[in-house]
């Protein structure tokens, strides 16, 4: 058991990382990012095409594959679209800050928002916006930019609790299996309509990028987002947002060898403290009880 939480712990910090650092990478491409994203979608369906075929995985039954289809387009499809679109209409700060959303959006969702939990959820967008505040802004020609991205942050959290709730039983290599395809040709076809392909840079390089981002990002990340949904609840794990958001600031901190302000600080502080009460607290009654962390807390007489 004990072997089995630190696992889980060990995966979440990864997923945490993985993304969170994909930026980094994502920096030597030069090409429009619909159809970069439409290309490692590709690659993914190719390769965990091969793993699940190796492996003699069952295809699920059609409503479940139809479903996994359609997590396809709202999980990945629909929010790199929307999030394409909004980035030159909102300011990186509150960008980020609608996406820390997604965790309180999920439980929103399934009714649940309510206690500490909801103390929790608010937490780390706070903590979020704080992390964010020196590249936050406000004004009145970003709203629909800022809705966007709301809209974003509400197809993923919806797509995440229908997945718990519907396909928990499906494999997790098969559902990215069945989802990426789905996502490649929605975001093409986007891309298609919407990008200029004039400065597509098709470099040795850039593909080397693409199809490394690709293995990471995708066949090694999502096969594990989905391994830890079948043991937590779709807030805790949508949660790993504010992580991302942590592990993308510092590394942004030790390129350009800066140093945190209080501010900096003091969000990474409270998005921490957040993670931690959200992962201690009972479901239905607001009592801690032992879950990833391990932590069992006695509630008072």
């Amino acid at each position: 058991m004990q072997n089995q939480r630190i696992r889980k712990i060990a995966v979440f910090a990864l997923l945490g990382f993985i993304w969170g650092s994909e930026w980094v990478t994502s920096r030597a491409i030069d090409a429009p990012p619909l159809i970069s994203l439409a290309f490692r979608y590709a690659i993914a369906t190719i390769i965990l095409a091969l793993i699940v075929g190796l492996r003699r995985i069952p295809l699920p039954a059609l409503r479940a594959a139809s479903i996994t289809a359609l997590t396809g387009v709202t999980l990945l499809a629909v929010p790199s679209v929307l999030l394409a679109w909004a980035t030159s209409r909102v300011s990186p700060g509150l960008l980020v800050v609608v996406l820390a959303m997604t965790p309180l959006l999920a439980a929103l969702l399934e009714a649940r928002a309510s206690g500490a939990l909801l103390t929790a959820l608010i937490g780390g967008v706070a903590g979020t916006a704080l992390i964010a505040s020196h590249a936050l802004s406000f004004s009145g020609i970003q709203w629909v930019g800022a809705g966007a991205v709301l809209l974003s942050a509400i197809s993923i959290a919806a797509s995440v609790v229908l997945i718990k709730r519907k396909l928990s039983e499906t494999s997790a290599l098969m559902l990215a299996a069945i989802q990426f395809p789905a996502a490649a040709i929605a975001v093409g076809l986007a891309s298609l309509a919407f990008e200029n392909y004039a400065n597509l840079d098709v470099s040795r390089q850039a593909i080397q990028v693409e199809i490394g981002l690709a293995l990471f990002a995708n066949v090694v990340a999502f096969p594990l987002y989905y391994w830890l949904l079948k043991s937590m609840e779709s807030f805790q794990l949508t949660a790993s947002q504010w992580l991302i958001t942590v592990i993308g600031l510092v590394e942004g901190m030790l390129i350009v060898q800066a140093a945190p302000n209080w501010r900096i600080i003091a969000g990474i502080a409270i998005v921490i403290a957040s993670l931690w009460v959200l992962f201690r607290i009972r479901l239905n009654d607001d009592t801690p009880h032992e879950t990833i962390l391990n932590l069992q807390v006695t509630p008072p007489n």
